[in-house]
């Protein structure tokens, strides 16, 4: 039992990292934390960290030391928290990523949210479209559009992302509305990363597949929506995207009763059972975000309960 406090200190600078975190957190001195931990390890008689210039890791009896503590320090945290009515004082960092659009519109109104509930939360959020290499960072949660990679990945799968064909007003009075997607071939194209090759659903089931000739490609989707309010083309985007431009009559949308295509939108994290109080908060927080969202264009809930698949 003479260990208990040492235990608790040890599992903080695990979840904040290294020692300068934990440190502050636990308003003690660095060295003094340093001291406790290396009194816990002489006393157990193993090295539960290696500490090195760049990074701190656990070593293999860390970890297991980890895995079987830090769920029930989570759960003593959280049951005194509800008692005492103190779990905003949650603090600490996590790191999230998320694709550029996403970001830009829904999560960061349900990250705004969350860091006004719980102040002494700080986020990192990176903003980026590079799926690849956010996977292979120590990242908390990353949120991914499209099928993931990698099956065996801790994901909780949110909805999906529904495209919608769109354009300028004055570009559908000046080329003429659509009637059916075979008249797209008559007009210019706007395309966007990732949608190259267009697959057209109709509301009864029928499927047109098209490959069109751009007359504008890019990579960014709010070069493309820019593009498309200023009269160039038809343009094929997320319809959360441009919900706020066709309400303000900048876009309208084209040949609406066709689905411009759909795209899985997962939440992916580390193991829950790793996770920290404040990790597991937010992936709740933010999973109840999306949920009050459902009534919204721009996603598709599944149907059922949310699952970790």
């Amino acid at each position: 039992m003479k260990n208990l406090d040492a235990f608790y200190l040890f599992i903080k600078v695990v979840q904040q990292g290294g020692f300068s975190h934990a440190a502050s957190q636990l308003a003690m001195p660095t060295a003094t934390l340093s001291r406790r931990i290396s009194a816990l390890e002489q006393s157990l008689g193993c090295k539960l960290l290696s500490r090195t210039t760049r990074k701190l890791q656990l070593t293999e009896e860390g970890r297991r030391y980890y895995e079987r503590l830090n769920p029930l320090l989570a759960e003593m945290e959280q049951a005194t928290g509800d008692i005492q009515g103190q779990r905003q004082r949650m603090s600490g960092l996590i790191k999230v990523a998320a694709p550029i659009a996403i970001s830009n519109t829904f999560l960061i109104d349900g990250i705004t949210d969350f860091c006004l509930k719980y102040p002494e939360i700080r986020i990192d959020l990176l903003q980026s479209n590079d799926y690849t290499s956010l996977l292979d960072t120590d990242l908390d949660v990353v949120f991914f559009s499209g099928e993931l990679p990698d099956s065996s990945l801790r994901a909780r799968r949110l909805g999906e992302v529904h495209y919608g064909l769109f354009a300028s007003p004055q570009y559908l009075e000046r080329e003429g509305t659509l009637l059916e997607p075979e008249a797209l071939d008559q007009h210019h194209i706007i395309q966007c990363w990732p949608h190259r090759n267009w697959q057209l659903t109709h509301e009864d089931g029928r499927r047109f597949h098209l490959k069109p000739v751009a007359r504008l490609s890019v990579n960014q989707m709010q070069s493309a929506v820019k593009v498309a309010i200023q009269g160039l083309g038809i343009v094929n985007v997320p319809k959360h995207y441009v919900a706020h431009h066709v309400n303000a009559g900048l876009l309208s949308p084209v040949l609406p009763e066709w689905l411009g295509g759909k795209r899985p939108f997962h939440m992916v994290y580390h193991n829950r059972e790793l996770a920290t109080v404040r990790l597991n908060t937010f992936i709740e927080f933010i999973d109840r975000h999306m949920r009050e969202r459902l009534a919204s264009t721009w996603v598709r809930h599944r149907r059922g309960k949310n699952e970790e698949e």
